[in-house]
């Protein structure tokens, strides 16, 4: 297989060989862009297993759930052009973004009565 090109592996395998070679690099610093894309199951293991092991930084997107709860540690949010960070895995970060939401929701609509109670008791807004 070694002496095979590159091109003519299948998807997944060529994924495996990018990653090793990523790995093998040891960069302080990696970022990988859905990583779990045409792996099978045995390859996603592999990959969680090994990203666990790093003592670098690691960026990930991916929309594997599975995978971001086995290797993440910290999620970082950007909306509206800003970032908003979370410690724990991806569920951790859906819970309490969703709490955060509520809340803020709760807030809001607060706010949004006491608006209309002064409305109603003010003598200059007749």
């Amino acid at each position: 297989m070694q002496a095979k090109k590159t091109r003519d592996f299948s998807g997944g395998w060529r994924m495996l060989i990018a990653l090793a070679r990523a790995f093998f690099m040891n960069p302080s610093i990696l970022l990988l862009d859905e990583p779990t894309n045409h792996l099978d199951l045995e390859a996603c293991v592999w990959l969680e297993e090994t990203v666990k092991k790093l003592d670098h930084i690691l960026v990930v997107v991916s929309h594997s759930q599975d995978f971001l709860n086995g290797v993440c540690t910290n999620i970082i949010h950007m909306q509206n052009k800003k970032l908003k960070f979370y410690t724990g895995n991806y569920d951790q970060y859906v819970q309490i973004h969703a709490e955060l939401e509520e809340n803020q929701m709760k807030q809001y609509k607060w706010e949004q009565e006491q608006i209309a109670s002064m409305k109603v008791h003010c003598s200059f807004c007749s």
